[in-house]
């Protein structure tokens, strides 16, 4: 099947340089000199990508890639601007494109390579919808079986209580909590702790799929912090800027209540981020939006010392606590 690209693009001779480019790289070009023809041609063609400029004649291009990726049939958007600003770059990764190239591209087997990469995602995208609705068809013939449930439950709370430094870490999960909540709590290098808490909305019976997704994309950072290697663990808000961006970029469409917790089992020091209004804690600090709705989301950081008073996360009827234990 032919792949589609439509270019928006006032200046003839660049508009002309992109088309013999990419229609000799086998791709099919429709050219839009004007915003109002690039919208018209979007509908007519319905292109699998679009490169859009930002300065054309009639309308804002950062207008256009709005319109288009708010359109049921949107295509990934690639813009190519002679614009460096950082704020025209800002905004028009806020409002959707998938990349951004500065004019004039010196070597256009960059653009072939950010092209494939959205026809990529795309592809990549569409299965995971498709698989998605697949396995929305079988969840209940898969929970049926209450020995399955039982044993996913069981990747998502720790097997026992954790003794690190003067600090004693443990967990208690509610009788009914089981497919709702992920605790997590590991020792790491140097008596350091990190403790997680997280509580998932998500469509019915598919809470543990999407707390077992969750768990994946952090089991990465975790490794990293146990070798010791780049430790985004150390700092939550970070931590949890990442893994919101990542779910924001799935087709996971549940929302996370998550807290990230970082202690020095030697000093009492701890660090939390806290995303999300469902979980409790026994220390000051206002939460943020909670992971999977905004791509956008930011998250703070607090702290306190926790050696004269225990730290205590709680939600529905489960929590987590971290105590220092007396000499």
């Amino acid at each position: 099947m032919s792949r589609k690209i439509l270019i928006i693009e006032d200046d003839p001779i660049y508009s002309d340089l992109l088309n013999q480019y990419l229609t000799g790289r086998g791709f099919s070009t429709t050219i839009a000199n004007s915003g109002s023809q690039a919208l018209e041609l979007f509908n007519k063609v319905h292109p699998h990508v679009v490169l859009c400029d930002l300065n054309l004649p009639d309308i804002s291009g950062l207008r256009i890639l709005e319109q288009i990726i708010g359109d049921p049939d949107a295509a990934p958007v690639i813009v190519i601007s002679a614009s460096d600003d950082m704020k025209d770059i800002r905004e028009a990764v806020r409002l959707g494109a998938v990349d951004y190239l500065v004019k004039p591209v010196k070597q256009l087997d960059v653009l072939e390579y950010a092209i494939e990469n959205c026809l990529t995602r795309s592809s990549l995208e569409a299965n995971f919808e498709h698989e998605r609705w697949e396995l929305d068809d079988h969840l209940d013939v898969l929970f049926e079986d209450q020995g399955v449930v039982e044993r996913l439950t069981q990747d998502l709370i720790p097997h026992d209580f954790l003794n690190v430094g003067r600090f004693h870490v443990e967990h208690k999960l509610g009788r009914d909590d089981g497919e709702k909540i992920w605790i997590d709590y590991y020792r790491l290098p140097n008596e350091k702790v990190v403790m997680i808490m997280a509580h998932v909305n998500a469509l019915a019976r598919q809470d543990i799929v999407a707390l077992l997704v969750l768990k994946t994309l952090f089991n990465p950072f975790l490794r990293s912090a146990m070798a010791e290697e780049h430790n985004v663990l150390i700092h939550p808000h970070h931590l949890l800027a990442r893994l919101n961006t990542e779910l924001c970029h799935s087709r996971i469409r549940s929302a996370f209540d998550m807290v990230a917790v970082w202690l020095d089992a030697r000093t009492g020091d701890v660090f939390w981020s806290h995303a999300g209004d469902k979980i409790m804690l026994s220390h000051d600090g206002k939460p943020d939006l909670a992971l999977g709705i905004w791509n956008n989301a930011t998250y703070r950081v607090h702290e306190a010392n926790i050696l004269t008073e225990p730290f205590y996360m709680a939600c529905l009827n489960s929590h987590v606590k971290a105590s220092a234990v007396l000499a």
